[in-house]
């Protein structure tokens, strides 16, 4: 008999995993809009490989990668069967893990980690949470040369809460593209560069991720100096 409850409980749990993640389930990366604002629904806008300019720091960008995760919570609402909402889940965290491959060495103790969050989903609704899966404070750690690239692959699962218990999603790889140069552009002053015909704007909501954007070099009036990304001319008002 013991052998007997030993398997049904082992059933139970294996069970009770794979209905947990089959309720609460990460869909896509979602590609934010303007106005840094990404949909709460599926569509043909989402990001399956990422890029993260680390050499974007030289002009005064913070290298960080976000992600915006459309969340589906699957669950049944239970308003009709017992007259409140029980099966409302509170999203509270992002658990991370971050592959570096070859720029990882000595990073150990910074490429796992929490990102928290706080958004409601209603059962048989879907919404986008941004998630830091590159944060500063790790992006500001990995050193590539100029011209270097290394592709990293992010882990990332979501934990909710509903009715006092701990719910997890799925687990997604993301794979993310790092590189010392490759989105951050140099055209030089921005009184005497010859600018392109169309100047790179980056990234609605972070300019060191994912979209080139063009950086000039400014020159201001009392000696300083100072990057404008995106580039915008300088003009000279007559005296």
């Amino acid at each position: 008999m013991k052998h007997v409850s030993l398997i049904i409980l082992l059933v139970f749990a294996l069970t009770a995993c794979a209905e947990n993640s089959a309720s609460l389930v990460i869909l896509q990366n979602q590609a934010p809009e303007e106005g840094c604002k990404a949909s709460n629904t599926v569509s043909d806008n989402f990001v399956s490989h990422g890029v993260l300019d680390l050499g974007a720091a030289r002009y005064g960008l913070t290298p960080q990668y976000y992600a915006w995760l459309v969340v589906s919570n699957n669950l049944k609402s239970t308003v009709d069967s017992h007259g409140v909402e029980l099966n409302a889940v509170e999203m509270k965290s992002a658990q991370i893990d971050v592959s570096l491959g070859s720029a990882g060495a000595g990073l150990g103790a910074y490429t796992s980690f929490a990102d928290y969050t706080f958004v409601t989903i209603s059962p048989g609704q879907t919404r986008s949470l941004q998630v830091n899966v590159i944060p500063p404070n790790l992006a500001g750690r990995i050193q590539l040369a100029e011209g270097q690239f290394v592709e990293a692959v992010a882990k990332i699962q979501l934990v909710g809460e509903r009715g006092g218990s701990d719910i997890e999603t799925n687990s997604i790889n993301l794979p993310i593209t790092l590189c010392n140069g490759c989105l951050a552009i140099n055209i030089g002053s921005c009184a005497t560069a010859t600018f392109p015909d169309t100047v790179y704007l980056g990234h609605t909501c972070n300019k060191s991720q994912d979209t080139p954007i063009h950086c000039c070099l400014d020159t201001a009036a009392g000696g300083g100096e100072s990057y404008r990304c995106p580039a915008v001319q300088s003009t000279t008002l007559p005296e």
